[in-house]
């Protein structure tokens, strides 16, 4: 079967491993993305159900395909400003076309928003009623589609990134004092990147300097969001540059994971940093950017120390505090006693009756 794959593109390892995953679940089918950055395209080159094409709409060519599939996080939270609004309706506008040419629509692995006004979950709902199967991966998006009426055939269940540990065993190889870092750059709150670089670079200092350790800064996306750029901010801003290194993903994933398995401790900003570390059972320290990483937390009951990204910590004392609680692993995530063995696969295992 030809499937229409509809995915964030960026060299980035959460959306990739997502598309990853897809292509290995389902080897029977075929998966037709779009992009023309040529960094993008080699990252999937040794897939062979993963083809790049160029989306044409006409009858003839929609005619081979028999599902629309969205896959991803992030889909729904472009909708707060009239461009996003704009983009949106256009996307509903192709969604129906393709549904009156039979082709069915899905959308899985999402989370929704999050949204400033009263437009982004109207546009929403228009989007996932053309839907034959929408599954999530927070509770609190869920509790949203459940208000929507005639969207039908929606599932919860853990992040799809999850599912990696049924692809290879995941190594666990955590070695003292090695502070990981996801480095992270804003593209829409710039405001707040300087001062995110100054707290990550403080706390990595004091951290050096009481356990002698070192820091590794990951890079999760390395096009155009740029996670470097913050990298390499965070490095100059340090007293120990020659104790911090710079780990960046351009489709490595297997030696980026076993890099991230090796640290002891970990700052998470990413969200998929936060999902790897527990997978990969690194206590970590969240910083919240967006609602993703709050309903991950709130739904795994975590009551410890996050931190918003537009409040970051600029006291001395605060670094100090912060510090010491990653060092003792206190008020930081670190349990990893949750089983979403029986509901991760939900979301490939309801895309698979889809495409019977």
């Amino acid at each position: 079967m030809n499937i229409l794959v509809s995915a964030y593109l960026d060299n980035n390892i959460g959306d990739d491993l997502m598309i990853i995953l897809l292509s290995k679940k389902f080897p029977e089918h075929n998966f037709y993305l779009t992009s023309s950055n040529s960094t993008v395209k080699r990252t999937f080159e040794s897939f062979d159900n993963i083809i790049f094409h160029e989306l044409d709409l006409s009858d003839k060519y929609l005619k081979k395909f028999s599902v629309f599939l969205s896959i991803g996080g992030s889909l729904f939270n472009d909708m707060n400003g009239i461009l996003g609004g704009i983009r949106r309706i256009r996307r509903i506008r192709v969604l129906r076309l393709m549904k009156k040419k039979n082709i069915k629509i899905a959308t899985i692995g999402c989370n929704l928003g999050p949204y400033k006004n009263s437009i982004g979950p109207l546009l929403t709902k228009i989007e996932l009623k053309q839907n034959s199967l929408t599954t999530v991966r927070d509770k609190e998006s869920f509790h949203l589609i459940q208000k929507f009426k005639k969207v039908k055939n929606y599932h919860l269940a853990p992040d799809i990134v999850y599912n990696l540990s049924n692809l290879y065993e995941l190594p666990y190889g955590n070695q003292q004092n090695i502070l990981g870092i996801s480095a992270y750059r804003s593209t829409t709150n710039h405001e707040y990147n300087y001062s995110n670089y100054i707290f990550l670079a403080s706390v990595s200092d004091k951290f050096i300097e009481q356990t002698g350790g070192i820091v590794r800064l990951f890079a999760f996306d390395t096009e155009n969001e740029n996670d470097l750029s913050s990298a390499y901010h965070i490095k100059e801003n340090s007293l120990y540059p020659d104790k911090i290194q710079i780990i960046p993903y351009i489709g490595n994933y297997i030696d980026f994971i076993q890099l991230m398995s090796e640290c002891s401790r970990f700052i998470s900003i990413r969200f998929h940093s936060a999902i790897l570390c527990e997978m990969l059972k690194i206590p970590f320290l969240p910083i919240v950017y967006s609602n993703k990483m709050d309903n991950y937390l709130d739904d795994l009951h975590f009551s410890g120390i996050r931190i918003s990204i537009n409040n970051i910590p600029k006291s001395s004392r605060e670094i100090e505090e912060i510090t010491a609680c990653l060092i003792e692993n206190q008020q930081i995530f670190n349990d990893f006693s949750n089983d979403h063995q029986l509901e991760f696969e939900k979301h490939f295992n309801e895309l698979g009756k889809l495409l019977k």
